[in-house]
């Protein structure tokens, strides 16, 4: 049995031994990247700024080329000088296959909460003036829904003059939202497209409107603002939108306020009719404190409407004298991309010369 025990431990030191030795799985080796893996954006106007957001994001001047890890849906932006900053959807498949353009589906858009489609577009300041418009209108709607509704059974006259009151107001906050969600869909309808020219399975060709003198004014004909943000002049178009917006709201507010100052002066020479002999004097008082109170009510609207007016008047004179030329394109020269693909994470920064 020693014996048995002792051969069988030199068998085993001796296969140990003699064993090949255990090698680590080597990680496959890519394939290289070939001329058909790549993807070649150029644009019209050449040298344009072009811009990629999707689960990544890549920006630079055209022409710009994509690795084959660039699939799947992508807004596409193209801006230059003279030419409307422009944005379109575009679906690139994997390699071999030709891009093409998505539906803009523009009408349907259109019918979003106000400010939204400018949001998503990524023109923060338009859409929120939009979104606040749109939403302080629909709450003043709401609000004064609810005070109707609590008055309107109520019998005696004060309850009842001001259920008419909150009625009224209801009526002109529900005009001034739809209005506003009007301006929201029209803007979105103004805004510049990316028009693709030609797809290939190793190019895309995509192209900008080219800016207009009439092309702008009409624009802010149409809807404050517009025209300038068209002409990638976006503060400008937001500050006469959320003027135009602002300066609306605050004639609707005068004007509710001139409404129930002139029931009440109603309500007044009603009573001072009524009035015995002890009352005249402060129903004379009552009805000559509520003249003075709608004549100067009256003052303010009127102004305020004014002042509505000069502000639509003036962003349409902007809009005539707003530069069109494009700014600086130094800017194009830098780019930033993050692609991210199946074990290919990387960022690269490029400078064109």
């Amino acid at each position: 049995m020693r014996f048995a025990a002792a051969a069988l431990g030199v068998a085993a030191i001796w296969l140990s031994a003699g064993a090949a030795p255990v090698r680590a799985q080597e990680p496959p080796v890519a394939a290289p990247v070939t001329a058909h893996d790549v993807m070649t954006i150029v644009s019209s106007p050449a040298e344009a700024l072009i811009e990629l957001r999707g689960v990544s994001e890549l920006s630079g001047a055209s022409p710009l080329e994509l690795g084959p890890e660039w699939v799947g849906r992508y807004v596409v932006t193209v801006e230059a000088p003279g030419y409307a900053p422009a944005e379109g959807a575009f679906y690139f498949p994997p390699r071999g296959n030709a891009p093409y353009a998505l539906a803009n589906k523009v009408f349907l858009r259109s019918l979003y909460f106000p400010g939204m489609t400018a949001l998503k577009s990524h023109r923060q300041k338009r859409g929120l003036a939009l979104l606040a418009a749109g939403a302080g209108g629909l709450g003043a709607v709401v609000r004064d829904h609810f005070e109707y509704r609590s008055k309107r059974d109520k019998t005696d006259f004060e309850s009842q003059d001001r259920a008419e009151g909150f009625r009224y107001a209801r009526s002109r906050w529900a005009i001034y939202t739809g209005v506003v969600w009007g301006m929201s869909a029209i803007d979105n309808v103004l805004r510049a497209r990316v028009v693709p020219l030609e797809a290939t399975p190793t190019r895309l060709a995509v192209g900008a409107p080219k800016l207009s003198r009439a092309s702008v004014v009409w624009r802010s004909l149409l809807v404050p603002g517009a025209g300038q943000d068209y002409a990638a002049q976006r503060t400008r178009g937001f500050l006469w939108l959320g003027g135009t917006l602002l300066s609306g709201a605050a004639y609707l507010t005068a004007d509710e306020s001139h409404h129930r100052i002139g029931t009440k002066l109603a309500r007044a020479r009603v009573l001072l009719l009524d009035a015995g002999p002890t009352e005249i004097l402060d129903r004379r008082a009552d009805v000559d404190h509520f003249t003075d109170l709608e004549k100067r009510s009256r003052r303010l609207e009127d102004n305020l409407a004014l002042t509505t007016a000069v502000i639509y008047i003036a962003n349409v004179l902007d809009a005539g004298i707003v530069p069109i030329g494009g700014g600086s394109s130094a800017r194009k020269k830098l780019s930033l991309s993050a692609p991210v693909g199946f074990g290919r994470p990387e960022i690269a920064l490029h400078y064109s010369f």
